[in-house]
């Protein structure tokens, strides 16, 4: 398969460079890719002919899928045949071990870490460099392989050893993440200065009702949305809805792949509309449901939302199978998530914050107060 995949690009530059006629007819941001592609398979060529070493074609091939399609989106894959059903599986489930993995400095890094998992309990810490899984290193590894990896490692009950760069000394440790029948912790209520306040730190399925069980009076709401990374599209949506009376909720929106837009339901809790704390590190689901609640009415405090947003489908081509982003979440303005983020209504800049305080939920409990006296 990985061998057909060489050839395949060799022939394909080669048809693409031989149309001399359509490549001049063509844009000039086409030739540019035209002339990459021919880059790429000389390239190709060079390495297997002058490497010092005979090179291992199947891992060429994965390396080359990998960075064509994460250089559009680090999520993004191309997925061999035999893989297709088990990336649906892992789509539908939570992460294994709890692990949410992102790419950074060209190696898997923790993008979160879901409360309740063995990767919560292991001390890691967002953004931190893993580079090597089992011993075997992370550099330039497709993100989908070693998620199917670690769900084989979790659903076998093995334990499974990373090498972390640690933030805080700049050295290498390991971490243990033990296998363990878990599920995503489900959030709870703080009072906060008679405040209902409710951190979410993702939207499994079910994080919806969570919300609606917790909320049986009609005291302000603190929504915490800070640092929310992981979780499922529908299930932001249905949570947006607790707090929407009309109108829309959300919308995405790609080149082939359509529209969708989401209305809300009229199945509205009582109480006025939450104040919703959002950082930089608010991104993906999390700036779904961001401005989702922006859209109903909802004040967003904080700092803006990191802008990544994609509407993610898996794509069948003959042996071709590709995850990829085919439309862009929208904000109330049309604007594109991505990139843009969500602006909150109330800027406050926690950077500098002294240890021990948190500006970003005092400033939403001043505004709590002025509503209430307002009210009054």
């Amino acid at each position: 398969m990985k061998r057909t995949r060489i050839v395949f690009v060799f022939l394909s530059v080669a048809i693409v460079l031989s149309a001399t006629g359509f490549l001049m007819a063509t844009k000039a941001q086409n030739d540019d890719l035209y002339r990459a592609l021919g880059s790429l398979a000389e390239v190709v060529h060079l390495v297997n002919t002058e490497y010092v070493d005979e090179v291992d074609l199947g891992a060429l091939a994965l390396s080359l899928e990998a960075g064509i399609v994460q250089s559009i989106d680090f999520e993004a894959a191309v997925l061999p045949e035999n893989a297709v059903d088990s990336y649906k599986d892992f789509l539908a489930a939570n992460p294994p071990f709890g692990l949410v993995l992102g790419i950074r400095l060209g190696s898997a890094a923790v993008r979160a870490k879901i409360d309740g998992s063995p990767a919560a309990g292991a001390g890691l810490e967002s953004w931190e460099v893993i580079e090597l899984i089992d011993g075997a290193n992370t550099r330039g590894r497709p993100l989908w392989q070693i998620r199917l990896d670690l769900m084989e490692k979790e659903k076998d009950g093995k334990e499974v050893t990373l090498t972390v760069l640690d933030r805080q000394v700049d050295e290498r440790r390991e971490v243990v993440l033990t296998p363990a029948s878990w599920k995503p912790s489900a959030p709870e209520i703080v009072d906060e200065e008679g405040v209902n306040a409710i951190k979410l730190t993702h939207l499994a399925i079910g994080t919806s009702k969570n919300v609606r069980d917790l909320l049986t009076d009609e005291r302000p709401i603190i929504l915490d949305l800070r640092d929310l990374v992981w979780g499922f599209e529908d299930e932001a949506i249905r949570v947006a809805d607790l707090f929407a009376q009309e109108g829309v909720l959300a919308q995405w929106r790609g080149r082939r792949a359509g529209e969708k837009v989401y209305s809300a339901t009229q199945d509205r809790l009582g109480g006025v509309s939450p104040i919703v704390l959002v950082n930089h590190n608010t991104q993906g689901v999390g700036e779904i449901l961001a401005d989702a609640l922006k859209r109903s009415g909802a004040s967003l405090v904080g700092s803006k939302t990191l802008g990544l947003a994609h509407h993610m489908r898996l794509i069948h081509d003959r042996d071709l199978h590709l995850w990829l982003p085919v439309g862009h979440w929208l904000r109330e303005d049309e604007q594109p998530i991505t990139k843009n983020g969500v602006e909150p209504d109330q800027e406050v800049d926690a950077r500098d914050a002294e240890e021990g305080t948190d500006p970003i939920l005092e400033k939403a409990l001043s505004m709590v107060r002025e509503r209430l006296d307002a009210a009054a």
